[in-house]
Order: structure tokens, then sequence, then C-alpha cells
């Protein structure tokens, strides 16, 4: 039985600011007469609020710059989860105040008081098998120097008129405006060198041969050989690789009218050879007023495209490090380098692969997961292209001084092209039994969204004493979805990967390689809501929303509409009482709110295929049907499909003292995400549902937690400044519900998560993203039983291994001037939760792991509390002797799924890392070009001052629910060190 962890969320931030430093470049709780931006991109003031919320300014995105800017913000805001995959065009997915949804707890977006889109397609999954990489996202083509500030609304209180898109948080982004002034020009550039950081552990002491009895290289696949020494070819494969972070931005303005442009560009050179990413950026926003300054008028566009070559796949099909990790010691790897990865065979005239596991024949003799890392790159190339646009245009009319009206609307779209061709020569198992020319896979996903609002905002003043501030509207939110995704091994001419070039027409009934998918889909949310914040005497404040969704989803199913309300109340208790002098500010706050999370697309009517030139050749009416059913028999009425509904309560107060050089803020939580979409195979007739496979809205996430922020000017001068921000958060999940209470008898049931593989489930009592697996085969007393040989014995059935998410988080960031000298440095740290290593599962089963060689140095493996078997000739007698290394971890390692003992390979997933550090000095130049000009060295991911696992716990395998916690043989991180130059004319 697991013990229970009690919940804290701690958020610390300590703050000084420096003179020269603007006040939104901080991390920070709200000042007490700040104006912020909410939800709808509607500015009220901070001390009115009633629920808490962290903003974070541009320059903290800049000050060291990573591919993507979503990167930069890992421990600098409070109970805000960042996790990523590694290599080129890596993609971030992020987490705020827990897991609350197994379709997906990802935020919403929203860039200048519009939601935009953030996803591009499928994601990887943690799985040995994946054979297409993550895609990206869609806010990794924002350029990070045009934006104004993000703000967090991590609660429902703060996104509930979002309604049933603002579920899991939102994000608002606020971009840059024009400056009334002198036109200006600014140019930012930052180089980084990146080394690859925290390999697996290999060993180079052992062989895969005897040269004593006459073995020679390659005769096995394993590395379980003679002692002797073999050349480390991994470090001589992996390279430095560079970032290279371009952005040069152009401002004007009137009284009248201010403009903004900037055009950016960002090369990343990944540490794998032939991994590439290249990204344009381009973005103008221009604002102007009329009609007696009346009327304003605010357009916005962004734009984007990005270009890269092998993105990273998890798993072992594709994985160009497989084969060096598992390259049996002794073979020399440089007779397979990059200029001898390939011969040409003389009975086709095609390249054929040139590596130790394949014979004179052709044919792979050795380990048939395993090719040439350079064949891999260049024969098994993947390629990603995406395109984003994003256009908005906002007109407001200023009816009245305390009345105004405005209409809003946007345009975002992307397009995500994924290719992978897989050449004739290729592992059998990857081109098929038909490939014998080849493989041809794409992931095509081409998303749009059209969102448009009408809005009336009062700030009325009903007495001397009573003030209040209104919002009230309606929206159409318009999204299109068209999908192709084809898997084909049936190439006409080899090698030549293209759709033309793809057979349809053929008999599949003697094999497999055949996999084809079109479709669109639309939906449309039509929303009508109102915002209400009344105030006394601007000490006491009551909020209330209310916001009713439409959903086209369930346009079919008798369903109305779903209403979503909040309601919270504050106290300025400084301004009520008289307090000490010490104490400037003190505020009490406290709210409940219902927010939701829509249904995907057609999921309650049929998708309708469209012709294509992909050889899917569609019958008037012909339509794909959802792959579930849905329950519309009234006695099941509470299966019923329906919006995911979070039912959030949070408390809290903030405290500012010595005249606002010290403050202090706390928030309790607890929300409770209910009507979870589960799709459900039931096999026989269960709490009277006939057989079948459904949608179901079942189950209960349950997240609780505390957040605090502490905030102290400590110095604050021209010639020293000292700025510190302390961030930590801490959050407990559980599963109270899972499925039905009418299903009896599937309380033990494990659910599997999507892009999870085998690995992580859901389970009532469990938290979210619980990692199952094979255990060691234990007995009453919890020790471990072993057979006659003193190998240790597995469980027939999969229990729990861990959760990896964190139980506390923590951010240290300081920020020093010493006149014009800079010194920054983050220190980020992760505790609690654990992990799972299948790299290191397989490396120890092949004998390539520095474990496998330390153990037969040391005789063999120690296995703590272990006793014999039942059955053997010592039963229960107690095990004190070494199980033979290689005897061990072929035991517990494996290079399947399924095999092997997956509790040998959890690791704590704790972290303590120097996140990232900067030296910087700016010359004030004031020439009639040159205003001024910073430069400065700076660092990411320098070096961790603890880390158990093998890998870096943060690094997931896709933007999915469930894929966080396995490492399947993916990119390492790495260590980043360069120049930075900022530049204003």
């Amino acid at each position: 039985m697991r013990k229970a962890v009690i919940p804290v969320l701690f958020v610390f931030s300590l703050s000084a600011t420096a003179q020269e430093k603007k006040a939104a470049d901080t991390t920070k709780t709200t000042d007490i007469q700040e104006v912020v931006v909410t939800s709808l991109g509607v500015k009220r003031q901070a001390r009115a609020l009633t629920y808490s919320s962290q903003q974070i300014g541009g320059d903290e995105l800049t000050e060291v710059k990573t591919p993507n800017f979503l990167n930069s913000i890992s421990g600098k805001v409070s109970n805000v989860q960042i996790n990523r995959t590694n290599g080129v065009g890596s993609s971030v997915r992020v987490l705020m105040r827990g897991n609350k949804s197994a379709s997906s707890s990802q935020p919403l977006y929203v860039i200048d008081g519009i939601p935009i889109i953030n996803s591009v397609g499928k994601s990887a999954e943690a799985s040995q098998y994946s054979t297409m990489p993550d895609a990206g996202d869609v806010l990794s083509s924002i350029n990070p120097d045009d934006i104004e500030s993000i703000n967090f609304l991590k609660g429902a209180s703060a996104s509930a008129l979002y309604g049933s898109i603002g579920g899991n948080g939102v994000i608002l982004i606020t971009t840059k405006k024009g400056k009334v002034g002198k036109s200006s020009i600014s140019y930012n550039t930052s180089f980084t060198v990146d080394q690859a950081y925290s390999l697996p552990k290999q060993q180079h002491s052992y062989l895969s041969y005897d040269p004593a009895a006459g073995q020679a290289p390659g005769v096995s696949n394993e590395s379980w050989g003679a002692k002797g020494t073999s050349k480390d070819h991994l470090k001589d494969f992996l390279q430095n690789g560079t970032t290279w972070v371009n952005s040069l931005s152009f401002q004007s303005g009137t009284e009248k009218s201010t403009n903004y442009f900037s055009i950016g560009n960002t090369t990343n050179k990944g540490i794998v050879p032939s991994s590439y990413f290249d990204q344009y950026n381009v973005s103008f926003r221009n604002s102007s007023k009329y009609l007696n300054d009346k009327l304003t008028l605010d357009a916005n566009f962004i734009g984007s495209i990005q270009n890269s070559i092998n993105r990273q796949t998890p798993g072992v099909s594709f994985s160009p490090l497989v084969g060096l990790y598992w390259l049996p010691r002794g073979v020399d790897f440089d007779q397979y380098n990059n200029s001898n990865y390939y011969y040409i065979d003389k009975s086709r005239l095609l390249p054929g692969q040139n590596w130790w596991a394949i014979g004179p024949d052709g044919k792979f003799n050795g380990n048939p997961a395993t090719q040439n890392p350079y064949w891999v790159l260049n024969r098994n190339k993947v390629t990603v292209n995406n395109k984003n646009t994003y256009s908005a245009v906002s007109l407001a009319y200023q009816i009245n001084p305390w009345l105004s009206a405005r209409v809003r609307g946007n345009y975002s779209w992307n397009i995500t092209d994924s290719q992978r061709g897989v050449s004739a020569y290729s592992d059998p198992i990857l081109i098929t039994s038909n490939g014998e020319n080849g493989r041809f896979l794409q992931n095509k996903y081409e998303n749009s969204s059209t969102y448009g609002d009408v809005l009336l905002v009062g700030s009325p003043k009903l007495s001397e004493d009573i003030s209040l501030d209104f919002t009230v509207g309606g929206s159409i939110n318009t999204s299109r979805n068209t999908v192709t995704e084809i898997d084909n091994a049936y190439l006409a001419a080899p090698n030549l990967f293209t759709v033309s070039n793809l057979q349809w027409n053929v008999d599949r009934s003697v094999g497999d390689g055949f996999h084809n998918i079109n479709y669109s889909t639309k939906k449309q949310i039509q929303s009508i809501f109102a915002s209400a914040s009344l105030g006394y005497k601007n000490m006491f404040f009551v909020d209330m929303t209310f916001r009713n969704d439409w959903d086209s989803t369930l346009a079919y199913t008798g369903t109305s509409g779903y209403d979503y309300e909040s309601v919270g109340a504050n106290a300025v208790l400084s301004s009520i009482f008289k307090l000490p002098e010490a104490i400037s500010f003190w505020k009490i706050r406290g709210s409940y709110a219902t927010v939701g999370l829509g249904l995907p697309a057609n999921l309650t009517t049929a998708m309708i295929p469209y012709n294509s030139v992909y050889g899917y050749n569609v019958d008037a009416g012909q339509i794909i049907k959802p792959k579930y059913s849905l329950v519309t028999d009234p006695a099941f009425k509470e299966l019923f499909v329906r919006p995911e509904l979070n039912k959030t309560f949070e408390a809290g107060t903030e405290l500012r003292l010595f005249k606002n050089r010290l403050s202090f803020d706390i928030t309790y939580y607890n929300s409770n995400a209910s009507n979870q979409l589960l799709a459900l195979n039931i096999a026989s007739n269960l709490g009277g549902l006939p057989s079948g496979s459904y949608y179901i809205n079942a189950g209960k996430i349950q997240n609780t937690g505390f957040e605090a922020s502490l905030s102290y000017k400590i110095f604050d001068s021209e010639k020293f400044g000292w700025t510190a921000n302390l961030n930590g958060s801490a959050n407990k999940n559980k599963i109270v519900e899972l499925f039905p209470s009418r299903f009896n008898g599937l309380e033990n049931q494990l659910l599997a998560l999507t892009g999870g593989g085998v690995y992580t489930k859901l389970k009532l009592g469990g938290s979210f993203g619980d990692i199952y697996g094979i255990k060691f085969l234990r007995d009453g007393q919890g020790r471990i039983l072993v057979d006659t040989d003193g190998k240790p014995m597995a469980d027939k059935q999969i229990g729990y291994l861990g959760n990896p998410n964190p139980k506390f988080m923590l951010g240290f960031n300081n920020s020093f001037n010493i006149g014009k000298l800079g010194i920054s440095f983050l220190i980020d740290g992760k505790f609690g939760g654990q992990v799972l290593s299948l790299t290191e599962k397989a490396n120890d089963m092949l004998g390539v792991s520095q474990n496998s060689a330390s153990a037969r140095d040391a005789g063999g493996v120690a296995i703590p509390n272990a006793v014999y078997a039942p059955g053997t000739p010592n039963a229960g007698a107690a095990y004190t002797g070494l199980t033979d290394a290689k005897a061990y971890y072929k035991t517990v390692g494996a290079n399947q799924e399924g095999a092997g003992i997956d509790e040998a390979y959890i690791y704590s997933a704790t972290t303590v890392r120097l996140r990232q550090a900067s030296i910087t000095y700016t010359f004030d130049i004031n020439s009639s070009v040159l205003k001024n000009a910073t430069v400065g060295i700076v660092g990411t991911n320098l070096f961790f001052f603890y880390k158990k696992a093998p890998f870096d716990p943060e690094q997931v395998s896709g933007n999915t629910p469930g894929g966080v916690g396995v490492d399947s043989f993916g990119i390492p991180i790495t260590r980043s060190i360069g120049l930075s130059l900022k530049a204003n004319f």
C-alpha cells in the first residue's frame, strides 16, 4: 500500500528589481496599483482580482534564448511544469496545477485576448516501435522578441470565461506594439554551442567475442565476451550542435498610429549528424485611432515556416543511437562510417546497407533491431515541414468615458507534413515483407480556426463608494482539421518516395504494409458570456462570471448547451483596518468556479472522407464512422457524452511589508475534474450495457495544493542591485473515480493513457500517469524470489512501479547588476517521482552498459533481501550469493516490451540543476546611429547538482497525456554555452 503524500504547494518569489529593469521584466505577483490583462484580454486593476495570477516579462524569455521560448519558463513561474522532447525542433508540454484530463491537460493559449490552436497533429508515443517523430507545436513558431508579457491563469476562477476550452488553465500572451516617438530598430542575436549531456553510461572493457578461442568480432550481437578494450564510437559519432537565433525589429509611432514589425530566424544543427531545424518568423502589428480617438483599430499578423530533418523518433526502430549503443564491443565502427555506410548492389543497382549485422547474402544475421546509424539518418530520413499563420483584427469604440464596444476576430492556420522514406535493404522488420522496393510514410495535418467575438465592456461608478466593471458578449469559434496518414510498402519503383509512386490496387491478403487514412472534421462552439465585478470603497470586491457554450459535437445528441460559472470575493484588509506602519498592503481572497473541456470534433457523427491524389476512392455517400459508439439508451443517461467539467475552489492572501519591499502571497486550491472522456471496450454485458466499444463520460481526477509567493527587494540602486526569485510548488493528484458505479468488478482495472505505450495507466485510487510494468516476484514478506541459479523471478502480473510527476518543484532565480554589468542564474529543482528507462534495460541485457561491466568486475550481482523460491532445493532460505552478471541482466533486461523485469529500471526523478546563467555588459553609446548595446555570455542546462536517473526525467516522447516518465532511446539533452548581442538603433 502506497503512503499518501500530504500536498503542499509553495510558491516563493523573491524579487528585487534593479532601477534599470522594467517592472514587467521579472516574474512577480502583480503590484498593488498595477493594471493587468485578464480573460478575454480585458484589463483590470490587480487589487480587484479574486484569484491568483502570475506574470513574466518578455525580457525573461530572451535573456537566455532557446529554439522554443516555452523552455525559458521552467523554474520561473510557480506550479507550471515544463516537459520537452529532445533533439532539433523539439516541442514543449506545459502543465499547470497538475494533470486534469485523460484527453489532454495542456492549457489554452491566447494571443492578445484571442484563443489560438497549438496542436499540429499526432504526437509521438513512448513506444519502442514508433515510426514517426513529434512534429512540434505552434507556439514554438512565435518569436520571443515579439512578446511583451505572458500571464498565467492557472485556476478555474481565472479561466472560467473561456468555458469549455479553458478547463486546463490559460496562458495569455501579449505581443509588442509600436511606441509613440522616434522610430527605432533593434537587433538581437544569440549563438550557442550545444554539447551532448547525460549520456547512457557504456562499457568498453569487455568484448563481444573471445580472441583466445579464435573468435572474431561480429560473431555475436551481445557483448558478454572476454575482457578487452574497445573504442567509444558514440562520442566520435555525436557532434557539437549549434543554435543561432536572430531577430530584427522596427517600431515607430505617433499619437494616432503605431507600428511594430519584426523578422527572425532560428537555425539549430543537432548533436546527431544530419539533424537540422530552420525557422523563419515574421510579425506585424498596427494600432491606429480614428474619430477623435474614439475608434481604435488593432491589426496583427504572425507567420512562420519551419523545416527540419531527422527530428527525434522514440524507440528502437528509427533511432540512430541504437546501433551505437548496441554495437558489439570490438567491432570497428570506422569501417561503417558516413563514407562507408552503403555499397551499390550490382544486381539491382541500388544502395545496399553496409553493417556488421548483415551477411554477404544481404540478410541480417545479428540483432534485426539495429541498423547502421548513418543509414538510418540518410536512407530512413524523416522530414517535417510546418507552416503557421495567425492574423487578428480588433475594433474598439469608446461610446462614453465608461463604456466601450469591441469587435474582434482572428484566423489561425497551420499545416504540418511529416514524411519518411525507408530505403530498400533496410531492416526487414521496418520495410515489412512486401517492402523490397522500400516503404513510404506520411502524416499530414492541416488545422484552421476562425474566431470572432463581440464585447461590451464598461466600468461605471455607481456611487462615490461603489464601482462596477462588467463585460457582456458572445463568440463563435470554428475549427477545421484535415488528416492524411499513409504507410505504404508497395512502391512501384524502388526508393522513389512520392505519393504517385505508391501502389494501391494490390492483393494485400498475402502480406502487410498498407495503411491509408483520409478524412476531415469540423467543429463549432457558439458562446455567450458575461462578467461583473463590484467594488466597495476600493477595499471590497465581488466577482461573478457566466458562460454558456453550444458545441456542434453534441448537435445530434439532444443535449443542450452547458453553463460555466464562477464567483469570487476579496477584502483589502489594509484599507479596512488601521494596521502597523510596516504593513503596506494586505488582501484576502477566495473563489469557486466551474470550467470545462470540450469534446473532439465528430465524436458523435461520422467523418466525411475526401477524394484526393492519395488513391483513396470515395463512393458517393461513403462515410467513416467513429470507432466507438455512443450510449443512447435513456436507462444509461449518466453515460451520455458531455464536456469534461472542472470544479475548483481556491483561497489565498497577499501581504506586502516595508513600503512594498517585502511581499507574500499564498493560495490553497482544490480542483475536481469529472466527466472524463473514456473509450471502453466492453466484452460482455456489463452493468446492463450490451457488449461493444463505447465512448462514455466517467471518472474524477482531483488535484489539491498550496501556492505561495515571497518577494523582497534586497538591494536597489544604480551601483548595485539584486533580484532574487524563489518559486516552488507541490501538488497531490488522485484518481477519485474511474469507471461508472454500475460497472461492478472494475475496481482494479487499468486504463491506458494515450501516448504511454504499455506503461502509463489510470487506476482507481492511483495518480495520473502511474507507471505499470513487470515487477520482481516476491513472497509475503516482500522478499525477492530467486531460482536455483540465483536469477530473480518475474511476477506474471504487471504492477505499480511509480509516478513520474514531481511532488515538489523549486526555482531559485537571481539577477545582479553592478553598474552596467549584469549577472544572473537560475537553479531549478524537481523533487519526488519515479521514471522508467527502457534504454538502460536493453543496454544491460546486451552487456553494453557500464552496469554490466561493473557487475562482471565484482564477480556478479548481489540481490538484497532475496530468498530461494518455493520448489527449489533451498526454498525459503536467504540468498546471499552473487548472481552471474550475464544471467542476471539477461533476466531483468530486455529489448522488447513485455519482457524482462521493469522494476529493476525505475529511478528517482529528483533533479537539481543550474538551468541557465548569463553575464552581460551594457554599453551606452548614444551616437547618431547606435543608442546602446548589450553583449553577454549565456548558458543553459549547465550541470546537475543532483540526478539519479540515467536520463533527464524532464524529457518526454511526445506531447501526449501518457508520454511522461518513460525513456525510450531518446536523444540526450544538451548543455549550451554561447554569446548574445542586443543592439538598439
